[in-house]
């Protein structure tokens, strides 16, 4: 190691990546809380002890069809983590599981899982919302008598914290109402870390309601990725008690901006640039103006579709959560012509991006989609 640097280890990938930095960097991460708790025992309390509903038990005393909503594999697999601690609790009744891929590209579903498919032609509309979102479901979402969605609470670019409805909507949502859905990104208070007052969410929320009765299951992990704590009940009253207990868990308090920011995570998050974009409004919140992104993400499944990821997920999503003059520089596994038409500049390595920065004052996020910076004090940009 050279005089002057420390060693500091990214996300990247499928894999870590070791890297080299000057010494003065400022390394930020999340607070890394955990429980200690089984996972058996976390969602058999969270089944029994609801928020907003009744004990699933009492749900389900009537036979009942029963259509299980899990994340598809942009996230992490919470089928395979919950669904033997769930069943049992479902037997008696007719059960499906349902992958909700939103408009996410198609993908293998396990066993007898169905896959969402956001442009069947058999999608029933079931209303609008007050923003005016045009709303459809697949029949066998909207003929269940329960929905069981499972999901995550952690950060989220627009959406404010994942999790409560956004397995139902957008996960099984027809693609016009979520392409609609995802236009009020733009708006004031479509932020990350902000639930209240967020449009984006109202909306989804708004939307999973004309769906019928859910009850929501969902997750928050350890900085390990280990499950700390699940929240269960309704979608809104269970996920809004979800978002407080997991604050701690991810937010943290930064006391200066920076001229340059190097932010990375693991995948499913840096799987592409798609998904990789929302790094940048955690890397924004601590960025001075005028300032430089280094986005290091391995995108093994590509950095395309250019033109949506440039406008809708970057200038629509992305911009107004960074400084008004800022620049990107995208360290990948792809070639100075592939990065070429993005919203990025290149650099081959992450050595390199540094040259080309001003590195005085220099935070390192490794891994990046479990943080929530808050500046204090706040200072002039």
């Amino acid at each position: 190691m050279t005089p002057g640097t420390k060693n500091v280890t990214l996300g990247w990938g499928a894999s870590p990546l070791e890297v080299t930095v000057p010494e003065h960097a400022n390394i930020l991460r999340s607070p890394g809380l955990s429980s200690k708790s089984e996972i058996s025992s976390l969602i058999k309390a969270a089944l029994d002890k609801p928020i907003g509903a009744q004990p699933l038990s009492i749900l389900l005393r009537q036979p009942s069809r029963i259509c299980v909503l899990i994340p598809d594999s942009t996230r992490k697999d919470l089928g395979a983590e919950l669904l033997d601690y769930l069943l049992p609790h479902l037997a008696g009744h007719e059960v499906e599981v349902g992958v909700a891929t939103g408009k996410h590209p198609p993908e293998h579903p396990k066993g007898d899982q169905w896959q969402h498919n956001a442009r069947s032609t058999d999608l029933v509309t079931v209303g609008h919302t007050s923003f005016g979102t045009e709303v459809a479901y697949p029949p066998r979402v909207i003929e269940a008598d329960l929905r069981i969605c499972l999901g995550e609470i952690r950060p989220h670019y627009f959406a404010g914290y994942a999790g409560g409805a956004k397995t139902l909507f957008p996960g099984v949502a027809g693609e016009a109402g979520i392409w609609h859905n995802h236009t009020l990104k733009a708006s004031a208070g479509a932020r990350l870390g902000q639930v209240d007052d967020n449009p984006c969410r109202r909306d989804m929320e708004e939307a999973a309601q004309l769906a019928g009765p859910s009850f929501i299951i969902n997750v928050v992990r350890a900085a390990d990725g280990s499950i700390s704590e699940i929240v269960a009940g309704d979608p809104i009253q269970a996920h809004r008690a979800g978002t407080q207990r997991a604050r701690p868990y991810f937010e943290v308090e930064v006391q200066q901006h920076f001229n340059s920011v190097l932010i990375s995570d693991r995948t499913p998050v840096t799987m592409n640039l798609y998904q990789a974009c929302k790094l940048l409004p955690p890397a924004g919140r601590i960025l001075r103006e005028g300032g430089t992104i280094i986005l290091a993400a391995e995108c093994t499944e590509g950095i395309g579709p250019v033109s949506t990821i440039n406008e809708a997920i970057y200038r629509l999503g992305s911009v107004h959560s960074l400084p008004k003059k800022h620049r990107v520089i995208l360290v990948s596994r792809h070639t100075p012509s592939d990065v070429a038409p993005t919203f990025a500049d290149y650099a081959p390595d992450i050595g390199s991006a540094l040259a080309m920065v001003d590195s005085s004052s220099l935070a390192v996020i490794p891994y990046g989609g479990d943080l929530v910076p808050h500046i204090n004090p706040v200072e002039a940009r």
